[in-house]
C-alpha cells in the first residue's frame, strides 16, 4: 500500500459496467488516483479504460492484487462474485469498497467482514444515500430525540429501466444477482437508509411479491444497466412490503424497476412521537 499518509489513495476498480464508471468518477472527485481497471475480459476493460482515462488494465484480480501501490479496490462486479473478490482483496492487505448487496447470503457477507477484520483493513459497502445532507439532518434529529420514538416508516424506490419485455441485464439472472432481485438491488438502499435514520433493525418481514413480466427476450451479449436511450419507459419485478420493527413501529415500502417514468426515484417518510421527516430523491441519468 501507499507508504505516504499524505499522498492521495490509489484506487483500482473491478467492474466495467455503468456502476464502474460511477466509481471512477466518485473516486476522482474524492481526491483519489484511479490507477487500474479489471473487467470481465481484457478487451472489454481496455475499451472502458480508454473511455474513462484509466491508465492500466489488469488481466484479472490476481494481477491487480500483486500491485504494491494500490491502496483501495472498488468492487463493482456482479453480485455473485462480491464475496470471493472482497475476501481476496482484504487478504491481500488492501481496503475494500464493495457494491451492494454485499453477497448473496448472510454467511458470505459475514465471511467478508471476518476477512477484513483479520487483515486489519476497511470494508465499506456503497450505501451512498446516507451521505445526502438531508439524511444527515434526519439522522441527527432522530439521535437527539427531536423526533421522539419512531412510530411509522414508509417509502418507495422506483426505476423504469426494465419496463419492456426486451429489456435485459445480468441483474435478472438469479445465479449472478441472487433471488431477491429488486429487493437486493435497490431495496437494500432503502432498508439501509431506514435503519440508519431510525436506529432500528428489521425483525420480521411480510412481503407480497409479483413479477409483471414473466417472460423476457434475452439479447445476445451483455447489456449494461441504464444503457438504453429509452429510459423514460422501463422496469421488472415489483415487490410490495409491509414490515414490522419492534411492535411500536410499522412501515411499508415499494421497490421496483418497472415503474414507467421513474428513472431513479425514491422516498422515505418517518413519523415519530414528537415529529416527522419526509424525504424524496430523483436522479436524472
Amino acid at each position: 500500500m501507499n507508504a505516504s499518509k499524505d499522498a492521495p489513495p490509489t484506487v483500482a476498480i473491478v467492474g466495467t459496467g455503468q456502476i464502474g464508471a460511477v466509481h471512477v468518477e466518485c473516486a476522482r472527485r474524492a481526491g483519489a488516483t484511479v490507477v487500474g481497471l479489471v473487467g470481465s475480459s481484457p478487451d472489454r476493460a481496455r475499451a472502458k479504460a480508454t473511455a474513462w482515462g484509466v491508465p492500466v488494465v489488469y488481466s484479472g484480480l490476481e494481477e491487480l492484487l500483486e500491485q504494491p501501490d494500490i491502496d483501495v479496490v472498488h468492487i463493482a462486479s456482479p453480485n455473485h462474485v462480491h464475496a470471493s473478490q472482497a475476501i481476496a482483496v482484504a487478504s491481500a492487505g488492501k481496503h475494500v469498497i464493495c457494491e451492494k448487496p454485499m453477497a448473496l447470503d448472510s454467511a458470505s457477507a459475514g465471511a467478508m467482514v471476518d476477512a477484513a477484520q483479520a487483515a486489519g483493513v476497511v470494508h465499506a459497502t456503497c450505501f451512498n444515500f446516507r451521505f445526502y445532507p438531508l439524511m444527515h439532518e434526519a439522522h441527527a434529529m432522530m439521535r437527539s430525540g427531536e423526533l421522539g420514538e419512531p412510530r411509522f416508516l414508509t417509502g418507495s424506490y422506483h426505476q423504469d429501466w426494465l419496463f419492456e419485455d426486451t429489456d435485459w441485464n445480468w441483474r435478472l439472472d438469479s445465479e449472478r444477482a441472487g433471488d431477491l432481485r429488486s429487493v437486493a438491488d435497490i431495496g437494500s438502499h432503502w432498508l439501509d437508509l431506514m435503519s440508519w435514520i431510525s436506529g432500528r433493525r428489521v425483525t420480521e418481514v411480510c412481503a407480497d411479491l409479483h413479477t409483471f413480466i414473466p417472460v423476457r427476450y434475452r439479447p445476445h451479449g451483455e447489456v449494461e444497466t441504464f444503457s438504453c436511450s429509452r429510459w423514460a419507459r422501463r422496469c421488472a419485478a415489483l415487490p410490495h412490503f409491509r414490515r414490522r420493527l419492534p411492535r411500536s413501529v410499522r412501515r411499508g415500502r415499494h421497490p421496483g424497476e418497472c415503474r414507467v417514468g421513474c428513472v431513479d426515484r425514491g422516498s422515505l417518510l418517518m413519523h415519530g412521537s414528537c415529529g416527522g421527516v419526509n424525504f424524496c430523491w430523483r436522479t436524472l441519468l
